[in-house]
């Protein structure tokens, strides 16, 4: 399953060039993962009450273009890889139809401070083995 995520970039995400600063893209792929969570009926702020987080394990970005002040983007996210240990995400971010950058991140689940096996219940919610 793809989630899309619609936003414009802020003032406050860029440099005195009106250029989003690179590290704000790591920012709007946390909001893709949580969005993605969100529409398998996943509340990622229930999980953290659980005591479930997905930490970033791994990530690799690469950047095809600029966005600036008030571009409008759309950002794709995509489970590339699922299991009950890790989850690995896809990502595309698009200004107009072109693409600005893609990336993936791996994640491990850590349960209350664990590494650990996500249960069976959860991962079935999410569409993982």
């Amino acid at each position: 399953m793809k989630s899309e995520l619609n936003f414009s970039v802020r003032y406050a995400e860029t440099d005195q060039m009106g250029v989003a600063n690179h590290a704000r893209y790591l920012d709007w792929f946390s909001e893709g993962r949580v969005e993605w969570l969100r529409q398998k009926g996943v509340l990622y702020s229930v999980w953290e009450q659980e005591g479930i987080v997905l930490p970033v394990i791994d990530i690799s970005v690469r950047y095809h273009q600029s966005v600036r002040f008030q571009d409008s983007l759309t950002l794709t996210t995509t489970l590339k890889k699922g299991s009950c240990r890790e989850l690995v995400f896809d990502y595309a971010l698009f200004k107009d139809g072109s693409l600005c950058a893609k990336a993936v991140t791996r994640h491990f689940f850590l349960i209350q401070g664990k590494v650990s096996r996500l249960s069976d219940d959860y991962a079935r919610q999410v569409g993982i083995k």
